[in-house]
């Protein structure tokens, strides 16, 4: 992005200091806004949710990079993790949360694949989640305690508990809706055989969990999408965003083709994410946890992020 706003102030600590008190990379724990104020955001630099004040308690769910994913009153997004400091506990009031999976998920006794199954979990299931051991979710369901892997939690759109319905419209009015088109594929009229192919085959896996590193049908994260998506229709391209990125031939905004990558991130050399681009401004892609794989408008945030279009087809 050309201008980074500053609309907070930091406090007397710098980004060394602060990140000395913080735990590392997948842990969850509890934080205060150290800043003046602070900007919650649904995607790293993306849209505006909220303003978190001096103060405010989080929890940070990821500080693998310079964003942090933090949850705070139910809400789910993003903040520099400069701006916050803490220290770690293990077990505070994190929110209301549901499953989010194929088909169901394993309700576990302790926090490990190994041990034993107390229920399994369907998508949409609303749990409490009260804090976190070994990077999973302690959860509480049916007046059971338990654990979840965070990868199947979500705490989107689960504010209200008057309904187990589960209906997408709900008080989380700044989260996008995804375009979901009249069939299962967007119109591309006009388009190559070999583009219309990708398209068709990257259609198929709309509604699939975003899973970090999962690169099968069973979860994707966003290159994992798109690298078998071509793999298994034109030809393979590399794993990493930025590898794509790399070896794909440049295409401007305005002259993006179906079928053509779409690059997101800081600059060129720090690309974060990736889709495919199916044309009326509009591409598929795998997002983050807790999110499938969706049509999406390139607007707002991601239009603000986007680094160029990747060629790989050739007509």
């Amino acid at each position: 992005m050309k201008s980074t706003k500053k609309l907070f102030r930091t406090a007397v600590t710098g980004m060394l200091a602060v990140s000395m008190l913080l735990p590392n990379s997948l842990a969850v724990y509890q934080a205060k806004v150290k800043a003046d104020s602070l900007y919650l955001r649904e995607t790293p630099g993306g849209e505006i949710i909220t303003t978190l004040p001096q103060n405010t308690v989080v929890a940070v769910l990821n500080n693998s990079n310079s964003w942090f994913k933090i949850m705070v009153n139910g809400k789910e997004g993003y903040v520099r993790g400069e701006y916050l400091g803490g220290t770690t506990t293990t077990d505070f009031a994190v929110g209301t949360a549901k499953i989010v999976c194929d088909t169901t998920v394993n309700f576990r006794s302790q926090p490990n694949t190994s041990s034993s199954v107390l229920a399994s979990l369907k998508n949409g299931t609303v749990v409490n989640v009260t804090g976190v051991q070994s990077n999973w979710y302690k959860v509480t369901y049916n007046g059971k305690t338990g654990y979840v892997h965070p990868d199947y939690i979500s705490f989107s759109g689960t504010q209200s508990t008057s309904s187990n319905t589960g209906s997408s419209t709900t008080n989380n009015s700044t989260v996008s809706e995804p375009i979901v088109p009249s069939t299962n594929a967007v119109s591309y009229t006009g388009t190559s055989e070999k583009r219309a192919e990708v398209l068709d085959y990257a259609a198929q896996f709309l509604g699939t969990p975003y899973v970090y590193g999962g690169s099968t049908p069973s979860g994707f994260d966003c290159s994992g999408f798109t690298s078998y998506v071509f793999a298994n229709t034109v030809g393979s391209i590399p794993r990493v965003a930025q590898s794509q990125f790399d070896a794909t031939t440049r295409v401007a905004l305005e002259d993006l083709e179906p079928g053509d990558l779409v690059f997101f991130g800081s600059s060129p050399s720090s690309i974060s994410h990736v889709g495919i681009y199916v044309g009326d401004d509009t591409f598929i892609h795998s997002p983050h946890t807790g999110e499938v794989v969706k049509y999406e408008p390139l607007t707002g945030s991601y239009l603000n992020r986007f680094q160029g279009g990747g060629r790989v087809i050739f007509d």
